[in-house]
């Protein structure tokens, strides 16, 4: 094996807590007339650590950092599925999908665009877990490339399964 190990799509990354191998596939894009799926991967990997816990094994459709998305003419969305598991069962179940609409605009001197985004996000470890809806509003201008200013509205209402409890928020961000 080199020093650097595999080239994508295997890998085998060695730690301190253990070894991790596998791979990540990147798939091609569809496009057929006005629909579009795109940023399509598969992986999976084994991780074996040195001590104390259990083998598992992985595998994702696409991840929570690169999530696929599809586009149905201006409505579009994306999301992600990761699971895994060991001899004593699930380990974590995580699964997002978004949905929504957006628009950009750029004048040259000026740009700008608007997103509305609709999502839920579910994840499941060992016997707790928690299932999340939300809902994001994103605005954001730039003039010239020398000012620039966005604003994003986010609201979330969170369901935790080992508690019974569900929990609020919301969140205004403004960038200059």
């Amino acid at each position: 094996v080199p020093f650097d190990g595999f080239s994508d799509p295997p890998y085998v990354d060695v730690s301190p807590d253990g070894v991790t191998a596998g791979f990540d596939l990147a798939l091609p894009s569809v496009a057929v007339g006005v629909f579009s799926l795109e940023n399509i991967s598969l992986g999976a990997d084994v991780r074996v650590p040195f001590l104390g816990d259990a083998l598992t094994v992985g595998f994702n459709f696409c991840t929570r950092d690169k999530p696929f998305r599809m586009t149905v003419m201006c409505i579009g969305g994306g999301g992600f599925v990761a699971l895994r598991l060991s001899p004593k069962g699930l380990v974590v179940l995580e699964m997002a999908l978004e949905a929504g609409a957006s628009l950009s605009l750029n004048f040259g001197v000026a740009s700008g665009s608007v997103s509305v985004m609709v999502g839920v996000y579910l994840r499941l470890e060992g016997e707790e877990g928690s299932l999340t809806g939300y809902f994001r509003i994103r605005g954001q201008v730039d003039v010239l490339g020398m000012i620039s200013a966005s604003i994003t509205l986010e609201l979330a209402m969170k369901y935790e399964f080992a508690t019974g409890k569900m929990v609020g928020r919301a969140a205004i961000t403004v960038e200059v």
